[in-house]
């Protein structure tokens, strides 16, 4: 609980001092929101725009099935995510949009970045643009200022000594040209940019992450100085993402219709000089058709050709897969075996994980991570799957030469039996079964092509935009005023609370009734407020003052410790001089005094003694010539102009004071006092310096150690507790003096208007 106080009490103690310097604490504030708003008047804005996309699950690509259970949903995303902040789809979005011409507006203070320039350059070439900026300011409406920043060379244009006009081409150095879009032109300064610079600062600037942690929307954010130029940046990556993501899957469809296309103009051309050739046999052999037996064999001869031709094709794309795996280019643009009607499970499983692998590297390549451990892993696993590839295809190829010798051997077995055919109509026959079987596989490869272009124009992509970037006039997200606002206040506060705290750090006196509970376990008794007026004795002042009011508390606590009139002897001492024990010893026998108590002052201090210039008196007879001399003590009693106040003085200063106290007549003397006198107060010389004080602790009956407010050192405050621990000050308490009027007892400004004046109040 007393923990709890504390640290309450320490608040206040800082609040207030905090008022006491307000108008430090308000300069402090006034400034820091000065800076504030500077900062946030002239700090370039960044705002903040942003875009999501939804990836659809389980995706493919086109004919091939990309992707097998057990792909990792959540390396889907990832990938993706680098594919979308990949440099080469960065770097063509930029030059899509032409963003190596920046244009930027010149203000008073700042220059603003912005999207929609004044006017608009075309040029031809910018590579020998590249790092260059130009100011172009607007002059008349028949002239303008061309600046060179690099150069400073400035240039006034003219038109041919015409009027401007609004849309008219305008042509400068550098071959550029531009059109003015308005007659309110601001100074503006063009800066041509490297785009491969941009593309690199780009892609750290945007940001993609989930929305939500289990799903498939992701969100992509970028801070930009421009908010139009980053909405209209977002806005075609996606696009350009989309677009690639179709072309990706159209790839392998492509591939496939490339290749079919190639087999379709060679039977193209084999039909037309087949057609030809039956039609000039026909017309020289005077032949129409064949008979029903020729036609019988005819029909079962073309079905195995058709058959042997098929496998043959299939050779064909075997040897085209080889080829392609023998490039090791663009592996993952192979056109799958079921594009050709191949069945073979193995051989197609091969080739899909072959591309997955690819477009796995891929992306990671196209998003900068050539160095990534997963690039030489997926090397790897490409070599080893081509092998595999290899191997299958030399499997795949065994059995359908299989089956091409079995054909052979059937048509072999079917044309021996043509032998009772005539010649003329045998002859026929084989040209037309050459042609049968060219239109067969003619019209398998149409087939084929169809289904792959059904295939082709079935893509879309997997990503859909949920919500496109768009231009909110919303507030930037740098700088955060509140946010700044808010920093300033904490520091326009802490600034002087540090202050403070520094000052309390490096002071080494005792500043509140709080530190001296800290640094002493001796009990305060009263607290004495400041003495302005000048007057060092009560009787000068009104009896309503907060000083007479602090010394009459002092009287009723020492009256409040001395119910049973044990207690009439009272020692004032302190640690140095200049802490006013003097001053409480003066004080508070004048207040016993006015309270009908009568009161002995003595001036134990023999070595610096002051009491008798306060009272005007002289020293000219005290304790040290009674000590030395055979003097009646009554002739060393002064009496006061105050009622019941009697004074004894130091006298001149002896030899030896400290002898002097020790002399056993001092001790008879101030036995005399006690049986004459109420009350008794002892001002002493300050304890830290010499022993005198410890000396006449003897004869009192309560101690009193002054602290003064601001004077007295917490260092002294170590001494006088360790011989109170020692029980050498016998019963002691302390008096906290010269506290200021406007400080209560824990340091709080305090005003209290029960007084004539501002008054002191005591908790106590």
């Amino acid at each position: 609980m007393s923990g709890n106080l504390d640290d309450i009490v320490g608040f206040k103690q800082l609040f207030l001092k905090l008022v006491k310097n307000r108008y430090f604490v308000i300069i402090s504030l006034f400034l820091s929101f000065a800076l504030a708003y500077a900062y946030n008047r002239y700090s370039t804005e960044y705002f903040n725009v942003e875009t999501s996309l939804l990836f659809k699950e389980d995706n493919r690509l086109s004919t091939i099935q990309l992707y097998d259970n057990s792909y990792n949903n959540n390396e889907n995303l990832e990938n993706k995510s680098l594919l979308i902040n990949s440099y080469p789809l960065v770097y063509k979005t930029l030059e899509d949009l032409r963003f190596d011409i920046a244009y930027f507006l010149e203000g008073n203070i700042k220059i603003t970045e912005t999207l929609y320039a004044p006017f608009i350059l075309q040029c031809d070439n910018t590579s020998k643009l590249k790092g260059k900026r130009f100011k172009i300011k607007y002059v008349d409406d028949a002239s303008f200022i061309f600046i060179d920043l690099s150069t400073k060379n400035e240039q006034k244009r003219r038109f041919n000594e015409k009027f401007f006009i609004y849309g008219e081409q305008v042509n400068v150095q550098y071959n550029i040209n531009f059109k003015v879009s308005n007659d309110d032109i601001p100074t503006t300064i063009v800066k041509f940019q490297n785009l491969k610079d941009l593309a690199l600062k780009y892609k750290q600037k945007i940001k993609i992450e989930k929305i939500v942690k289990e799903s498939t929307v992701m969100n992509i954010s970028m801070l930009t100085r421009d908010e139009e130029k980053g909405v209209v940046f977002l806005n075609k990556l996606v696009d350009n993402y989309i677009e690639d993501e179709i072309n990706q899957k159209n790839l392998a469809s492509n591939n496939t219709i490339r290749f079919i296309n190639d087999q379709l103009e060679e039977m193209s051309d084999s039909l037309a000089l087949i057609e030809q050739q039956i039609q000039q046999y026909k017309n020289t052999n005077k032949i129409t058709d064949l008979s029903l037996k020729a036609q019988s064999i005819y029909t079962n001869i073309v079905s195995l050709e058709t058959e042997l031709a098929k496998a043959k094709t299939l050779n064909n794309y075997y040897a085209y897969l080889e080829e392609y795996l023998g490039k090791g280019k663009n592996l993952e643009s192979i056109s799958v075996p079921t594009s050709f009607g191949v069945n073979d499970v193995n051989l197609t499983s091969l080739v899909n994980q072959l591309i997955e692998i690819q477009i796995k590297k891929n992306i990671l390549i196209d998003g900068g991570q050539v160095n990534n451990p997963a690039v030489n892993q997926y090397n790897r696993q490409t070599k080893q799957l081509i092998l595999n590839i290899k191997e299958a295809i030399k499997t795949s190829k065994k059995a359908n030469n299989l089956l091409i010798t079995d054909y052979n051997s059937r048509i072999y077995k079917m044309e021996q039996s043509l032998s009772s055919i005539p010649e003329v109509e045998m002859e026929l026959l084989n040209i037309e079964r050459l042609q049968s079987i060219s239109e067969n596989i003619y019209t398998f490869l149409l087939q084929k092509r169809a289904e792959a272009k059904i295939d082709l124009s079935s893509n879309v992509a997997d990503t859909k935009v949920l919500e496109r970037a768009i231009n909110l006039n919303k507030k930037a997200a740098f700088p955060n005023k509140e946010r700044t606002y808010i920093i300033a206040l904490l520091f326009g506060l802490l600034i002087p609370i540090i202050y403070l705290i520094i000052l309390d750090l490096l002071n080494n006196k005792v500043l509140s009734k709080l530190d001296l509970e800290k640094l002493t376990n001796i009990s305060i008794l009263a607290i004495l407020a400041r003495n302005y007026s000048g007057n060092t004795l009560l009787s000068n002042h009104s009896p309503k003052s907060s000083v007479y009011e602090g010394f009459r508390a002092l009287r009723f606590n020492l009256n409040t410790l001395n119910k049973d009139n044990s207690s009439k002897v009272y020692l004032i001492t302190s640690s140095v001089s200049g802490e006013g024990k003097t001053y409480v010893a003066e004080n508070l026998s004048i207040v016993f005094a006015k309270s009908g108590k009568k009161t002995l002052l003595v001036g134990g201090d023999l070595r610096r003694p002051k009491l008798y210039t306060d009272f005007g008196l002289n020293n000219n007879l005290g304790i040290s010539n009674y000590i030395n001399s055979d003097l009646d003590y009554r002739k060393l009693i002064s009496k006061t102009n105050i009622s019941n106040l009697d004074i004894l003085i130091a006298g001149p200063l002896p030899s030896n004071p400290s002898d002097t106290l020790l002399d056993p007549k001092f001790s008879l003397l101030m036995q005399k006092m006690k049986d004459i006198y109420d009350v008794i107060i002892i001002d002493t010389p300050p304890l830290g310096l010499v022993t005198d004080a410890l000396t006449l602790m003897k004869y009192s009956d309560i101690n009193l150690y002054v602290v003064r407010q601001k004077y007295t050192k917490k260092a002294m405050l170590n001494y006088v507790n360790d011989m109170h621990q020692n029980n050498r000050l016998g019963k002691i308490y302390t008096i906290f003096n010269d506290l200021n009027e406007n400080t209560d007892i824990y340091g709080y400004y305090y005003n209290y208007g029960y007084y004539q004046e501002n008054e002191y109040f005591s908790k106590n």
